[in-house]
């Protein structure tokens, strides 16, 4: 019983250290942000869809992005993107956690005539 006591304790201790290990290996650049243009009918402007998606093995959680001067002729989901109140940052869903993989990508529309910059500037690493 007690061989098997340390053996679960040591499987345990291994599995956090490698978890621990997972999270210092990510970092903003496993946030890519792509933003393909469609020609819009809007005021001869351009429809940009933007696909944000991380690829680090754990969650990201808190995600800002660069938005200095963001706007739109359509309106747009506030819940999926944000701006702050300096208006140089947006929030991404939320602040709510984005896992690994194109299935859990957060994706918004915008329509303007020139593409913003999304770029990642922050965001808290989450493993479990």
């Amino acid at each position: 019983m007690e061989g098997n006591l340390m053996t679960i304790f040591a499987f345990l201790l291994l599995l956090c250290l490698c978890n621990r290990g997972n999270a210092q290996h990510c970092s903003l650049s496993d946030l890519t942000v792509t933003q393909p243009a469609v020609p819009s009918r809007v005021d001869g402007s351009t429809k940009y869809t933007v696909t944000v998606e991380n690829r680090c093995i754990c969650t990201q959680v808190n995600i800002k992005l660069s938005c200095s001067g963001f706007t739109s002729f359509l309106g747009f989901n506030p819940d999926v993107l944000s701006v702050d109140g300096d208006g140089k940052l947006c929030t991404l869903n939320g602040g709510r956690p984005i896992g690994m993989g194109p299935d859990y990508a957060v994706k918004f529309s915008y329509t303007w005539r020139s593409e913003f910059s999304f770029k990642p500037v922050s965001s808290t690493i989450a493993c479990s």
